[in-house]
């Protein structure tokens, strides 16, 4: 049953003419005033995403010229595009109807800060019902402790790295397929000139998703060892856009990206080339939400049912977004049969092999995470790519064999130790889990930690770089 005031907002306002009377007493004179018609006040949406432009542009130009969206006179949408660190903040400050884009660990911890409505009202619950409830193992809706769904999937993604095949040839380098391939030692044979662009992981969403993939798919301390291994043979950016144009530039030849980055540098350039790793990624699904308490729930309901409708989904396959839908039936569309290229790479990604990913271990684990990786790799990045390279030019004049690579390298990239309180802490899952909201809550505490972290790295690449130099 449709409430009375979703009839309010969704119904074509007729002229109304109201016709008072006036009998005048002088003369009998009757005197017929016609009033014009009340008028709605123009509606405007307001999004928080993660988005870009491209996205922003193209989805707001097709909702606007819907139906609905004229008989709501919803006119224009104001589009807030924080970095995920500052939306609960943005959300606190109020007038946000709708949180779109940015990753699943980041929808998570708007729903532990209680920010997320449920949709539970029969339009929303008809518009889920079009849904997958899953898709190559990932949750496509997430639902609160009642049972009920409070963001769901908007769209799906992958992640990979992009090559630039003209880099590879020049530089005599191998086509990589894994995580693993990007961690050996070829992939420092040519330092200081880096082969890999990685992004600084506070400063991008999907990127860090790629760097827990590696440590959950791994183990813990085997993918850090990893991680610092394809940090050595890096150069960090800050910002996923940043580090997918490195790649797509020819700067370096293999760049970390979500797939529709991905995508987008093979249409871009014909020398780049988006690569899923074998059996070494997962499929997301890229949520989308309604505010608690939005004054413009109607509105904000309208604006889901559009996204989550087959037209609607199509609009990803638009030049310069190339994002994989949620809603295979987009596929099917006039917009979507356009596209076969994009529904191969869908369904290659839907029959890859992925990790089990554990959701609930990255949002407990997510900002000691991101800082973490920031500091013993963005911030001491100098004496990391120093000893990496060392040790590459020593395997490479034979002066040690690849096992002691690899033992040097256990040692370069195990997590670090720091004393806090006069008790020695290493890196592990359980002290990331220990002191997760402090480093979220506390600049100061994450300040310390940071600066803690950086200064064991840099120890410890030290001691690995001397160890090196005995041996040889």
């Amino acid at each position: 049953m449709v409430s009375s005031g979703e009839l309010q907002a969704g119904r074509n306002v007729k002229t109304i003419v109201i016709v008072v009377v006036i009998v005048a007493v002088l003369g009998a004179a009757v005197v017929i005033i016609i009033l014009p018609p009340p008028q709605v006040g123009e509606q405007t949406l307001t999004i928080l995403t993660r988005h870009d432009t491209s996205i922003q542009s193209v989805f707001e130009t097709a909702f606007l010229a819907t139906d609905f969206a004229k008989q709501n006179n919803i006119k224009d949408i104001m589009w807030k595009t924080q970095a995920g660190s500052y939306w609960k903040q943005v959300i606190d400050g109020g007038g946000v109807d709708v949180l779109w884009g940015g990753g699943p660990t980041l929808f998570d911890q708007m729903q532990r800060d209680g920010h997320l409505q449920s949709l539970n009202s029969t339009h929303m619950l008809t518009v889920l019902a079009r849904v997958p409830n899953e898709i190559a193992g990932a949750d496509m809706k997430r639902n609160n402790t009642e049972g009920q769904t409070i963001w769901v999937a908007a769209a799906i993604s992958s992640f990979g790295f992009t090559i630039n095949k003209a880099f590879l040839t020049d530089y005599g380098l191998p086509t990589p397929e894994t995580w693993t391939d990007l961690a050996d030692p070829i992939w420092g044979s040519i330092l200081p000139t880096a082969t890999i662009a990685m992004g600084n992981a506070p400063a991008t969403t999907s990127n860090t998703r790629i760097y827990e993939i590696m440590t959950q798919g791994m183990g813990w301390n085997n993918g850090w060892v990893n991680l610092a291994r394809m940090a050595g043979s890096a150069r960090l950016y800050q910002g996923s856009v940043e580090t997918q144009s490195a790649a797509e530039t020819e700067q370096v030849g293999v760049a970390m990206s979500i797939d529709y980055y991905g995508l987008s540098s093979q249409v871009n350039n014909p020398d780049c080339e988006y690569v899923l790793p074998v059996n070494q990624t997962i499929v997301n699904g890229d949520p989308i939400a309604i505010v608690k308490d939005t004054p413009k729930l109607t509105l904000a309901e309208g604006f889901l049912d559009f996204i989550l409708s087959a037209e609607g989904q199509a609009y990803w396959f638009n030049p310069g977004i190339n994002r994989m839908p949620v809603l295979a039936e987009a596929f099917l569309t006039e917009r979507g049969l356009l596209h076969p290229d994009l529904y191969a790479v869908f369904n290659k990604t839907l029959a890859n092999q992925g990790i089990d990913f554990n959701d609930t271990l990255s949002l407990l684990t997510n900002a000691a995470f991101i800082y973490y990786f920031e500091s013993v790799f963005n911030d001491a990045h100098d004496k990391l790519q120093t000893t990496w390279k060392a040790m590459v030019d020593a395997y490479y004049a034979t002066n040690i064999t690849l096992p002691e690579l690899d033992m040097l390298a256990a040692k370069m990239g195990t997590p670090v130790n720091v004393t806090v309180d006069l008790i020695e802490h290493q890196f592990t899952i359980e002290y990331a889990t220990e002191i997760n909201n402090d480093i979220l809550t506390s600049d100061i505490f994450r300040y310390n930690m940071k600066t803690l972290w950086t200064a064991a790295a840099n120890a410890q690449y030290d001691l690995v770089l001397a160890e090196l130099l005995s041996m040889i």
